[in-house]
């Protein structure tokens, strides 16, 4: 450690701890989690979550570009 507080550094360090495993597990998660939603919105008989199924590709984009920035580096696509 250079200086006090370098994020780098902690980025660094938990990189060694499998920070970059961290990461895959999440996209794995928020995938998983987007398309159970939409799929439970689809068969539910509730009309309301069917307006839910609209945004879900919004929000799993947006959640996708949150998890690719937990090892502090973004991934091009």
């Amino acid at each position: 450690m250079e200086k006090a507080y370098d994020i780098k550094d902690l980025i660094d360090g938990l990189k060694g701890k499998g920070l970059d495993l961290a990461e895959d597990a999440a996209v794995i998660v928020v995938e998983a989690v987007i398309d159970w939603v939409g799929q439970s919105a689809a068969k539910s008989e509730n009309k309301y979550d069917d307006l839910l199924i609209a945004i879900l590709p919004i929000l799993k984009s947006e959640a996708l570009k949150l998890a690719d920035k937990i090892d502090g580096k973004v991934d091009q696509a």
